[in-house]
C-alpha cells in the first residue's frame, strides 16, 4: 500500500513539473535576418521564428512555455543572457567566450564533426566578406589578406577571432553591418565582415549594392542554435526536452517545407 502511495506521489510529482507554464524569455538581434527573423513593423515573423513556434506548441503537456520574445542590439542580447535577463538567445553560433556564460545543445562547437552538422542547430548561417566594387581583391579563405581596416559588427561571434587576427588600428567594430558598410564607401579603403543574412538588406539598396562586391567564398558558415544561459531557471533536462523538440522540427521536411514556402 505504502508503495503504491508513493508511485502515486511521484507520478503526480512529474506531471506537475512538466504541465507547469513556465516562461522562456528570448532575445534576438534588432537588426532583420531574412528569411530567418522578419521584423515589421514590431511583428516578427520568419523561418526561424517559426521553428522555436512550432517546437514549443509541439511541447504543450511535457514542457508547457509561454513565449516571450524581445528584439535589442545583438551586444546587449548577448549581455542580458550573460546577466540572467534572458533564458535564451535567438540564432546564436558557438565560441568558447560564450560557452562560459552559454548551455550549448550536445555536440555543438569543437564537438561539431564538420561545419553545420549539428542536428541541433535552427540555421546554417556563417558571415560574407564585402569590400569595394574598385577593389581588385578577391578572398579565398586567407583572413590576414583581407583589405584593412577590416569592419565587424559587435556581439558577433567573429570579434574574438579576428581581434586575435588583427592589431586594434586595423580592426573597426560598430554597432551594425549597415553602419560598417557606409563607413566602407565613406572611407573608400577596407573591408566587411559582415552576417549572412545582410544580402538580403543589401539587396533592397540598390544605391549602396552597385558600389560593394560580395565575394563568392564566405568567411565561414557554421552551425547557429538558440543556447540557454547558464543562470537560466530552465534545468537541464528541460534545456534538452527544448533542443530536441527544435531537432524533431528542423529535420521533419514536411515541416519545413511548409514553413520555407512561407518566405
Amino acid at each position: 500500500m505504502k508503495s503504491i502511495f508513493l508511485k502515486c506521489i511521484l507520478i503526480f510529482f512529474n506531471i506537475k513539473v512538466y504541465a507547469e507554464n513556465i516562461a522562456l524569455n528570448v532575445c534576438a538581434d534588432e537588426n532583420e535576418q531574412f528569411p530567418f527573423i522578419i521584423i515589421n513593423k514590431g511583428v516578427v515573423s520568419g523561418i526561424e521564428f517559426d521553428i522555436l513556434k512550432t517546437a514549443i506548441k509541439n511541447l504543450r503537456g511535457r514542457l508547457n512555455i509561454n513565449l516571450k520574445f524581445e528584439i535589442v542590439p545583438w551586444s546587449r542580447c548577448i549581455q542580458m543572457v550573460q546577466k540572467g535577463e534572458m533564458d535564451a538567445a535567438m540564432n546564436a553560433s558557438y565560441n568558447d567566450e560564450r560557452a562560459l556564460f552559454l548551455d550549448y545543445p550536445p555536440n555543438s562547437g569543437p564537438l561539431e564533426e564538420k561545419s553545420c552538422s549539428s542536428e541541433y542547430k535552427i540555421a546554417c548561417s556563417g558571415y560574407i566578406v564585402i569590400t569595394l566594387k574598385t577593389n581588385k581583391f578577391e578572398y579565398d579563405g586567407k583572413p590576414l589578406e583581407l583589405p584593412r581596416p577590416v569592419r565587424v559588427s559587435r556581439g558577433y561571434s567573429v570579434v574574438p577571432e579576428l581581434q586575435k587576427i588583427f592589431h586594434d588600428e586595423d580592426l573597426e567594430i560598430s554597432k551594425s553591418d549597415l553602419i560598417n558598410v557606409k563607413k566602407l564607401i565613406r572611407d573608400k579603403e577596407g573591408s566587411l565582415v559582415a552576417y549572412i543574412a545582410f544580402k538580403s538588406e543589401l539587396n533592397r539598396n540598390k544605391d549602396i549594392l552597385k558600389k560593394i562586391k560580395i565575394h563568392s567564398k564566405s568567411y565561414v558558415m557554421k552551425s547557429y542554435y538558440i543556447p540557454f544561459s547558464k543562470k537560466s531557471v530552465f534545468t537541464n533536462e528541460q534545456k534538452l526536452l527544448f533542443w530536441n523538440e527544435i531537432k524533431k522540427t528542423t529535420t521533419n521536411k514536411k515541416i519545413m517545407d511548409k514553413i520555407n514556402s512561407k518566405y
